[in-house]
């Protein structure tokens, strides 16, 4: 059985969704998105696996558009990292990582290893005795052979 208005029409779901969507007012500048973007992501019910491609998709928009990015990227690190109790194996790979890197883009590396620099202290030793042997041994062909 149907339902039926006097004008003889069907109310239609599409109808009454749109009078709900009247509720939400666009925003029209981005004070307003920032505020409506906030309510959302204060939902008890959203998932962070919802949330975290939206915001990368606006992180990588802000980044192609300025050619930065929207936040400094030293203070985002060092709160990561604060907020997980700055993790051991984590911190040795970003620190090996970026040595690297550094490596690659500058022919060097960052640092000298513990193990050159032992090294170069055992050189320097050994060109010490060296040096101090050559002496000597002028020294005593010069008293072998008085001029």
């Amino acid at each position: 059985m149907k339902l039926n208005k006097p004008d003889n029409t069907v109310l239609s779901a599409e109808d009454k969704f749109s009078h709900n969507r009247g509720a939400i007012t666009s925003p029209k500048n981005l004070t307003q998105l920032g505020e409506l973007a906030i309510e959302l992501l204060n939902d008890k019910n959203l998932e962070v696996s919802k949330v975290r491609p939206f915001f990368w998709s606006l992180v990588e928009t802000y980044v192609d558009r300025f050619k930065l990015y929207p936040f400094d990227v030293n203070k985002a690190l060092f709160s990561h990292l604060e907020l997980n109790d700055y993790p051991e194996d984590t911190m040795r790979d970003l620190v090996s990582q970026l040595e690297l890197q550094y490596e690659k883009s500058h022919g060097r590396p960052l640092r000298q290893s513990i193990q050159l620099d032992g090294q170069q202290s055992v050189l320097d030793e050994e060109i010490k005795e060296l040096r101090d042997s050559l002496k000597y041994a002028a020294m005593v062909a010069e008293s072998d052979n008085p001029k």
